[in-house]
């Protein structure tokens, strides 16, 4: 570069609007005493733009702590950030006016800074002329009265001034900077660290803000007639609902009047005095069983009414807000553009001052011009300022929506850039406004980008929690809360607040109505019109549409108790939110959210309504972590014919140590759905979860045929989560839901069988290395698969094996060995722990073949004993050999459910969900008639599913043919049941497969059929029976079958009949348990 282009550029710089007015360069984020990080928690100040720790605010001199309230800072200093107390602070002495008053030294720097700037513009300008500087009247140019002559004459000083190059007066553009640079920094308190305009500019934006007040109290006149056409209408609807109630009151309390008096008149004579006041108490306690009847008619027709005028008032504020936002847009772009105009007409004349040479026109961007000086740069470059400076005038005609052209996180690389806005905007939520106007300014008026301002709004509704605001009943219009009164009466919400809000800030706002996955939603639900509406709101930033949700961005806010006050009542906000729906991408938008307009789902190939439920269930944590599905997974998952389904989520290599994952397997079925256990063995032991890298695998084996949800959660974990020398436990934290799978399993061959009972979640070594920093030594000499199948958690061996790990730290340990039906205790001679340095050796004897699990807990040595043990990994052991065998006892299986409860004889075994069958009609296992005919539908699977019965009379009186059993359309076998006499009967069925080599069948269901006949149907019963009544009189005296077991030993072959085995040995066989997973 050469020395005259160094000279034009550092001449520009000096010249340069922005350069005069931006804020000094503060660090916020690190402490003025000791320079390391300061957090929010810890956080005192700022001070003199400086931040402090707590331990930290002390005086400069003594150390001695002060706070807040008793501080001192250096009056003679403006320079000296420090603080003192009061004995050790600086204060200002005599005044003095000489060179070293504040006032004068200031005045004189900036003298001389000036003369530096301007001996560069002059070397330039003059190419090497430099007129001598006389700082006197002329040279200011003071007195210009005294150029001019008492009728316009010319006079002597007149022909000097002619005889300079260049005028430096108050009015200059350096000096005029300079003077408002200083007014700015005595006058105006930051609020941000963003650009500051000049006070001549400043009071321009403030005509602009009295003209929104002014039309914002115009558009509020509308508003209020709005509302009290609401409030009429409510009130006539009110009326008319108690006028109806009452007329129906009046009504009923005469039909019951009447009817009392006419019952104590028919028997007044006969009637005692009890009998009169039984009567009387009777006809009170009628009427008061009618009067709250009425009440809640009254209150449940009030409702209905609520909900359905309460739509139709959205609606219309919708409606009204949006057509009050467009006015207020086009005021705002039309005074913007006068504001401009004007700013540009000033530049325009400084620049041809300055200059004194011709100009030429250059367009603006508002459509008007500016004239350029043959210098050719100068006025663009002020011009180009201004339009940094201020905000651009609003379009009045916004663009269609199109697909953004760049991602969020190309505008936003981290949230964090937000953070000093979120903290204003945190102030402003915690104060009071009485106009919109005031409120969208404290939020935005230091702001100058579109996705600031966006931000700002978008942040105060988050931590505003506008749902659980309480208003009065006398809500007044102009107060704090009557701004918010739309929210009182339910007829605006987040979206229609934001759209309201984005106006007022220039900013062009939708409202995007359509259908969501929100609560109540389920994989595989198909959606209709009229169910799972949501709206959300699209917003111009840069020239482009982006989506924000502020509901759901709002509803992680929580109160919460301070835990150094428990005893006290006040709650503390803890400003939580979800960032992921401010401007989330469509892509991901789509996921969760899908609009009836296709050209807002703003993607370049729209889809319908049916991919939409195909997609898979996913949370906002899914993507503010980047997750990813490995291959493409649809909503519903169809399980292989051994009930197996894979699940396989990526995540960033920089999260695999942070993040956390869980699960959940459920019934979906409606009936199940509260049952989270099968046959004693919870669900969750069907599923096999590990991480190896970055890669998080489900491995779901089903134990029956139906229908299941699978759920993953995850979240990342803090320091808290991992046990170091001073962390003696995992701190529990929260895991969220990330996604959500609907699994369906038609046919299953075979038997699954849950996984041994270790603790619960993840397998293989990854979990000790997140939580622990244990990594495990994998032998040299095992090969890829072997070394493969460590890492996932899974060892196949014989006899015996041996694990090593090293560790960071030193740690106690305990190991424990698993097997279904097996005591642990009784395993615990097997396994070994040896540890030597920073090695552990785990080395297992395996007693038998079979499926082990074997958990490793840890804590850090020297921790108390009220420190628990940790779990650090577990993993699954297949056995394939043992040389020598020994004999370990064994647990039967229990009867008994999950949760204690002993099982009911009737209902459904486990052999009927394995055979896959369901019950078509009668749901209940307890049926009570009183015709002697009843008829019991099963619905049989495709494969060849072979059913029996048995139908026994109490006690045990055998009744078979009075069963007949029929082949229906559908898979359906229907069982026409008779009763022959009185009394209580059972129904038992059987089921086998028909091919299979087991020829035996086990119980699948019991009913109960109470039949209780009336006195005409009583006499057919009995004369349908071939057994006499005496024979049944006789039987019915032996004690009942169910209050016993269910069938004789002795008799309970004969009883079967073909193909059917007993309920006790059905139970057995049902119960078998093998030593391998499938």
């Amino acid at each position: 570069m050469t020395e005259v282009e160094e000279s034009e550029s550092a001449a520009r710089g000096y010249r340069r609007l922005s350069s005069l007015f931006l804020p000094p360069n503060v660090n916020l984020q690190r402490c003025q005493r000791c320079h390391q990080t300061v957090y929010q928690q810890e956080r005192v100040g700022p001070v003199n733009d400086v931040v402090f720790h707590k331990q930290c605010f002390k005086c400069h001199v003594c150390g001695g702590y002060v706070t807040m309230k008793n501080y001192w800072t250096n009056q003679s200093d403006a320079d000296d950030k420090e603080i003192y107390c009061q004995r050790h602070a600086p204060r200002i002495g005599g005044s003095r006016l000489d060179k070293e008053a504040i006032g004068i030294k200031r005045a004189l720097s900036a003298q001389d800074e000036f003369r530096r700037a301007s001996s560069k513009m002059t070397e330039l300008r003059f190419q090497g002329e430099q007129p001598e500087y006389a700082i006197d009247q002329t040279a200011l140019g003071i007195k210009n009265a005294l150029a001019q002559g008492r009728k316009g004459q010319p006079g002597p000083i007149t022909e000097q001034l002619a005889n300079h190059k260049m005028k430096i007066d108050q009015d200059a553009v350096h000096i005029r900077g300079a003077l408002n640079a200083q007014l700015l920094q005595r006058k105006y308190q930051r609020k941000l660290d963003k650009h500051h305009f000049p006070p001549h500019i400043a009071k321009k934006r403030e005509e602009l803000f009295e003209s929104q007040k002014r039309l914002e109290e115009l558009l509020r006149k509308e508003e209020d007639a709005m509302f009290n056409q609401f409030r009429e209408e409510r009130g006539k609807e009110g009326e008319a609902i108690n006028k109806e109630i009452d007329t129906e009151w009046e009504s009923k309390l005469k039909e019951l009047t009447d009817r009392y008096e006419k019952d104590m008149d028919k028997k007044k004579k006969k009637l005692k005095d009890s009998d009169k006041k039984l009567m009387t108490i009777q006809f009170e306690n009628e009427k008061k069983d009618l009067e709250a009847t009425m009440r809640s008619k009254k209150e449940s027709k009030k409702k209905t009414m609520t909900l359905r005028l309460r739509q139709k008032e959205q609606q219309q504020t919708a409606d009204l807000v949006r057509k009050q936002s467009h006015v207020m847009l086009e005021m705002l772009a039309k005074e913007q553009q006068e504001l401009k105009a004007e700013i540009a007409r000033e530049i325009k004349l400084s620049g041809s001052t300055q200059n004194g040479g011709s100009v030429r026109a250059v367009p603006m961007t508002n459509g008007g011009s500016v004239k350029e000086t043959n210098n050719g740069q100068d006025a663009g470059d002020a011009l180009e300022e201004v339009l940094d400076i201020l905000p651009l005038p609003a379009m009045v005609a916004p663009p269609s929506p199109e697909a953004p052209t760049c991602r969020k996180e190309e505008l936003v690389p981290d949230e964090t850039v937000f953070e000093s806005i979120d903290e204003q905007v945190i102030k402003v939520a915690e104060s009071e406004q009485l106009t919109y106007t005031d409120l969208v300014r404290q939020l935005t008026e230091d702001l100058v980008s579109d996705i600031e301002k966006a931000r700002a709004i978008y942040r105060w509704i988050c931590v505003k929690d506008l749902n659980v605001m309480e208003f009065a009943d006398d809500l007044v219009a102009d107060t704090p809360m009557g701004l918010l009164r739309g929210i009182k009466f339910g007829t605006e919400t987040y979206h229609v607040l934001f759209m309201r809000l984005c106006s007022y800030a220039g900013l062009h706002c939708e409202e995007i109505k359509g259908h969501s996955k929100s609560v109540g939603y389920e994989p595989g639900m198909k959606i209709t019109p009229d169910i799972f509406q949501n709206t959300w709101n699209a917003i111009l930033i840069g020239g482009d549409w982006r989506l924000i949700q502020c509901n759901w961005g709002a509803r992680h806010l929580v109160l919460s108790k301070d835990k150094e006050d428990r005893h006290s009542s006040k709650d503390h906000i803890r400003y939580q939110y979800d960032d992921h729906y401010f401007m989330t991408d469509p892509d991901e938008f789509i996921q969760e959210f899908w609009p009836h307009d296709p050209k807002w789902q703003l993607l370049e190939s729209p889809i319908t309504l049916e991919e939409f439920e195909a997609l898979p269930f996913v949370r906002s944590i899914f993507f503010q972590y980047k997750m990813r599905f490995e291959g493409h997974k649809l909503a519903v998952i169809r399980t292989d014919d051994k009930g197996g389904a894979k699940i396989t989520i990526r995540v960033p290599e920089e999260h695999e140590n942070d993040l956390v994952f869980f699960y959940q397997l459920r019934f979906a079925d409606k009936e199940k759905s509260k049952d989270t256990s099968y046959r004693g063995s919870p669900l969750e032991r069907f599923v096999f979860q590990t991480m190896v890298d970055n890669t998080v695998t489900f491995s779901v084996h089903v134990p029956t045929p139906g229908q299941y949800f699978m759920e993953i959660f995850a979240n990342k974990i803090d320091d808290s989560g991992r046990v170091e020398e001073n962390n003696a436990n995992v701190a529990p934290f929260k895991l969220k839901c990330a996604c959500k799978f609907k699994v369906i399993c038609e046919t299953l061959s075979g038997k699954m069988h849950p996984l041994p009972n270790c603790a619960a979640g993840e397998w293989g070594p990854k979990k000790a290395q997140r939580h622990f920093g244990i990594i495990p030594a994998i032998s040299e000499s095992a090969s890829s698969s072997e070394f493969e199948m460590e890492r996932v958690g899974m060892l196949t061996v014989e006899d015996n094996l041996e694990l090593k790990f090293r560790t960071p730290h030193p740690y106690q340990f305990v190991a424990k060995l698993r097997m279904n039906h097996v005591d642990s205790k009784t395993l615990d001679p097997f396994i070994n722990l040896t540890s030597e340095g920073a090695v552990l050796t785990v080395y297992v004897s395996l007693p038998q073949p079979g499926q082990y699990g074997l958990d490793i807990f840890a804590r850090p040595k020297g921790a108390s004993d009220t420190h628990t043990l940790s779990h650090a990994c577990k993993y699954l052991i297949n056995c394939t050999k043992v040389e020598s065998m020994v004999h370990i006892p064994k647990i039967a299986p229990s009867a008994a459910s999950a949760d204690g409860s002993k099982r009911s004889r009737f209902g459904p075994t486990p052999a009927f969900e394995e055979m896959g069958l369901k019950l078509a009609s009668q749901k209940e296992p307890k049926i009570r008639v009183n015709k002697n005919k009843t008829t019991v539908d099963i619905q049989v699977p495709s494969s060849k599913i072979v059913l029996s019965y048995q139908f026994l009379r109490e006690p045990d009186e055998d009744n078979r043919e009075y069963v007949a059993q029929t082949k229906e359309s559908n898979g359906i076998i229907r069982f026409s049941v008779t009763m022959p006499k009185k009394g209580n009967y059972m129904l038992s069925l059987y089921a086998r497969r028909e091919n299979s080599e087991d020829r035996s069948a086990p119980n699948v269901f019991n009913y109960l059929i109470q039949y209780m006949p009336e006195a005409g149907d009583a006499q057919n019963a009995s004369s349908a029976g071939s057994v006499s009544s005496g024979t049944g009189d006789k039987a019915e005296k032996k004690s009942s079958f169910f209050k016993r077991s269910l069938f004789k030993k002795s008799d309970s072959k004969d009883k079967l009949g073909s193909g059917t085995g007993s309920d006790r040995l059905s139970d057995r066989s049902s119960d078998k348990s093998s030593d391998k997973s499938s």
